[in-house]
């Protein structure tokens, strides 16, 4: 027999526990990414999450909030694709184009900052015969992910 059965709380027990512990400041250093991002080098697209522990909990590093850094080899091409969560890209080094729904590809160099909506068919190539994209990918994914809307659908 199935356990269905709710439990109850009131709504004091239920507002304390809401509470998180406070965001304590991190830093993560150039070196330790390059290390990180050595390990990942048979892979065309490596994208390393930032946490503030050595566990994925630790991959929400505000309420609702991922950040992670994204590397595009030279000549990939991230396919064009859709999901229910936002994106900030700051374009941290190299170039590329970013392609937004049916408009024509954007170019993208170091120092640019992209928002991407939600629900807005994106993808990037990577432009340089040289040079890996990088860029600092800010979500909502987490946020998303709680909703129970987080299904990625590819166009």
């Amino acid at each position: 027999m199935n356990n269905i059965q709710g439990g109850f709380f009131s709504y004091k027990e239920f507002r304390q526990s809401l509470n998180r512990p406070s965001v304590n400041a991190r830093v993560w250093k150039d070196g330790e990414l390059a290390d990180i991002r050595q390990s990942l080098e048979a892979s065309e697209i490596d994208i390393v999450a930032l946490a503030h522990d050595n566990s994925t909990e630790g991959c929400k590093l505000t309420p609702g909030m991922a950040v992670s850094m994204q590397w595009l080899k030279p000549g990939t091409e991230l396919n064009g694709h859709t999901h229910s969560w936002w994106h900030l890209f700051i374009i941290q080094s190299g170039s590329g184009e970013l392609t937004l729904g049916d408009a024509e590809a954007v170019k993208v160099n170091a120092g640019d900052v992209l928002l991407v909506p939600a629900w807005t068919p994106h993808g990037f190539v990577n432009t340089s015969a040289t040079e890996s994209l990088a860029m600092l990918n800010m979500s909502n994914m987490p946020q998303m992910a709680l909703l129970s809307n987080a299904a990625d659908v590819m166009v």
